[in-house]
């Protein structure tokens, strides 16, 4: 009996717990909701400057926002949408990074500077 005195104390305590109201959701746009319209910043600016830039005439873009997993924007190359991204840009409610074989490529710079200021909010190539 000595043994399970713990439990007698602790299951009333998760008994009571798991009658109580669940937390509320805070207040405003939800983590996903959030990263998705950082991604929708991003995508807007980048069909807005990349497409039109020759250093990313090898490239298009594809968003994939709507989704219950997680949102993303991909560059894959240009007229091959089947194929393997070559960067994947993903958010959270706090900016935005990208991962892939760009990372390590010339524009990897100019890529991270750019999703960066477009997460934040600002506009402009």
């Amino acid at each position: 009996m000595n043994r399970f005195w713990p439990m007698l104390v602790v299951a009333p305590g998760f008994a009571l717990a798991a009658c109580s109201p669940a937390a509320k959701p805070p207040a405003g746009l939800s983590a996903h909701a959030q990263s998705v319209s950082t991604l929708q910043r991003v995508n807007t600016q980048a069909n807005a400057c990349w497409l039109k830039d020759s250093d990313f005439k090898n490239y298009g873009i594809v968003p994939e926002l709507d989704t219950t997993s997680t949102p993303r924007v991909l560059i894959i190359p240009r007229g091959k949408p089947q194929s393997l991204p070559q960067a994947v840009i993903v958010a959270s409610a706090g900016g935005a990074q990208f991962y892939g074989p760009l990372s390590t490529s010339p524009l990897a710079g100019r890529i991270n500077s750019d999703i960066s200021r477009w997460a934040s909010g600002a506009t402009g190539c």
